[in-house]
């Protein structure tokens, strides 16, 4: 085996960076504010550049690629230009200043991140039809992408158990945050440099016929078909099912209709170079029937969506379902129909239908606001608070079902969830805009949002209803209290202590404690509404009854925290003449309306036996 000498890596390196030096400088600047960020990850200006380079990077790459291929020379100074152009409108507009908080701008990152890698599969080929160039290529980057990670994760893994060996043996004062530096490192320049070393410059030699990776071939044929093929039947017995049944299909079901066409879809591109093998009669019947076999599991998603659409309108889960169950609608007719059956169609249309779904007043943020807002309004007007053109002042009236309470509160969360408040102000005659918690700051920011978004929600619903204090905060806490052992627990009298718990769920198992090593007594807790009692079985005949009731009424009255013992305990008079003091309970808060009808939720007890 020759092994590439350090002359020929830094050609390689070197070339690499000359042909694609734009996604590699957004790379560095990612990977250093990456760097930053170890000992200050809320900073809001490192983490918008951070995903800016994340996204800036596959679009360089696929305007690079475009410009590499176009006839114009001058495409080579505007598609870098493009590139970083974009990067800046994102920046300065787009770019979330934290993870995961704003919703609206998570998604939009999200989509985006979808539609520059799709740019990267297509670019180089968006105006040249060279099938055979087309499948090698992509091919070509998702083998040298596999490659990339194992080649980081062997690199990664190497270096920080040597840099383990030199803390432990050689006892060098090292900072554990140097693990993380050094995977930002390692996964941002190393993985990316290396990957971007791999990508094909030859495009003519790319598009001539090549013999099928035979790895590739006997992983399709014997593992993916298959399972795709598996996963049809399954979808067809349950849609045979739903037909015998006459009733809508489960929820759910859309979200496994969907990974099945993607996983079928990636399937047929695998193998698009054997579809016309006569060496391979399975994978060619596979790549002509899959597309008619979809047609119907279209039609069982759509109904699938119906169901939950029906029941709670459009949101941004079930706007993508829709609109991605018309993609493969579409992909599905093409591939039947065409004569051509060019597959680059697939990435090219899905990249489209991202854009699109992001702007305008059909994209997914305006279409599943205006559906919530509808939803809302249909459930004022049932209730007879609100009626179009009016506005809510103060209303006096109440929403008698629970149900519709519940949906209320979904649809006030729904837009104070994404931060789109305004859009309810046709409803409402308080300007919302000055709504603000009068709730004291704390130094805790987060628990002060949560707060603030509690407090909100809690006004923009009294506001439309009085029956608020009657179930129309869904989420409140369970009230949770300890017994009181700064000054130690009075255990006077008694010769033996066991520790019992009963979670939430499972639902009430029984637990046993050892009074002697032969002789053991049986607890269990019996859990309702209106009683709750801890019982203690001895010698299979000896039952021991302690109420819960009075501890927990008291309890509702208290603020939660530490409760003194005396209120905590509770003394048994039968025969083995038990004390239990309680450890810890969680109860039901009074203003829920969740479906457990059980009053006390976790409780961990002590107790004593004489």
């Amino acid at each position: 085996m020759k092994f590439p000498s350090i002359k020929y890596l830094t050609t390689q390196a070197g070339a690499a960076a000359k042909r694609f030096y734009l996604p590699l400088l957004f790379a560095f600047i990612g990977s250093y504010f990456a760097l930053l960020m170890v000992n200050n990850s809320h900073a809001p200006s490192f983490v918008r550049i951070l995903f800016t380079c994340s996204l800036a990077l596959p679009l360089s790459l696929g305007c690079m690629l475009y410009a590499e291929r176009s006839e114009k020379a001058i495409m080579k100074l505007v598609m870098p230009a493009v590139a970083i152009c974009f990067s800046l409108v994102y920046w300065c507009w787009l770019a979330p200043d934290a993870f995961f908080e704003n919703y609206r701008l998570m998604l939009i990152y999200f989509v985006l991140a979808v539609v520059m890698h799709l740019w990267v599969a297509i670019a180089a080929y968006l105006s040249r039809n060279e099938r055979t160039g087309f499948w090698r290529f992509n091919e070509t980057l998702y083998a040298r992408m596999i490659l990339a990670l194992v080649f980081s994760g062997a690199l990664y893994i190497g270096l920080s158990l040597a840099i383990t060996a030199c803390k432990i043996l050689l006892k060098f004062d090292i900072d554990s945050d140097v693990y993380i530096r050094l995977w930002i490192i390692v996964a941002g320049i190393f993985n990316t440099w290396f990957f971007l070393a791999g990508i094909p410059a030859d495009y003519t030699e790319v598009n001539t016929e090549s013999v099928f990776p035979k790895a590739l071939k006997i992983f399709t044929q014997y593992i993916l078909i298959p399972i795709v093929t598996l996963y049809m039947v399954i979808l067809y017995v349950y849609g045979f099912k739903i037909i015998g049944m006459w009733s809508l299909p489960k929820g759910w079901v859309s979200m496994l209709i969907f990974c099945y066409s993607v996983v079928g879809i990636l399937a047929v591109l695998l193998v698009s170079p054997l579809r016309d093998d006569a060496e391979t009669p399975w994978v060619r019947f596979f790549s002509k029937f899959f597309f008619t076999a979809s047609l119907p599991l279209v039609v069982l998603l759509y109904a699938a969506i119906y169901a939950r659409v029906n029941q709670y309108g459009i949101t941004e889960s079930r706007y993508y379902l829709i609109i991605l169950g018309a993609w493969l609608g579409y992909v599905s007719l093409y591939f039947i129909f065409s004569k051509q059956k060019n597959i680059r169609i697939v990435p090219l249309s899905l990249a489209i239908i991202g854009v699109l779904s992001l702007f305008g007043p059909w994209s997914v943020f305006s279409v599943s606001e205006k559906s919530q807002l509808h939803r809302l309004e249909a459930l004022l007007i049932k209730n007879n608070i609100w009626k179009p053109g009016e506005k809510v002042t103060r209303s006096n009236k109440a929403i008698k079902s629970n149900y519709e309470s519940e949906q209320l509160l979904n649809i006030i969360e729904y837009f104070i969830d994404r931060d789109d408040v305004m859009a309810l102000q046709p409803i409402y005659a308080t300007h919302l805009k000055g709504f603000k918690t009068h709730r004291k700051k704390t130094t805790d920011s987060y628990s002060d949002d949560w707060n603030a978004r509690n407090d909100l929600k809690d006004s923009l619903i009294h506001i439309l209803c009085t029956n608020q204090k009657n179930g129309m905060t869904r989420y409140r806490n369970d009230l949770t209290y300890a017994v009181d052992q700064r000054l130690g627990l009075n255990t006077a009298g008694y010769s033996k202590m066991f520790y019992v718990a009963f979670p939430t769920y499972p639902d009430d198992k029984k637990q046993w404690i050892f009074l002697t090593p032969t002789d053991s007594a049986q607890v269990t807790l019996t859990r309702q509404d209106s009683s709750t009692s801890l019982n203690i079985l001895h010698d299979g005949k000896n039952v021991e009854a302690i109420g819960l009731d009075a501890p927990v009424n008291y309890l509702k009255t208290q603020e939660q925290g530490d409760i003194p013992q005396e209120r905590m305990t509770l003394n048994g008079t039968g025969a083995i003449k038990p004390r239990v003091i309680i450890k810890s309970i969680s109860i039901r808060h009074p203003e829920s309306i969740d479906n457990d009808d059980k009053i006390v939720k976790d409780l961990g007890v002590w107790i004593l036996i004489r």
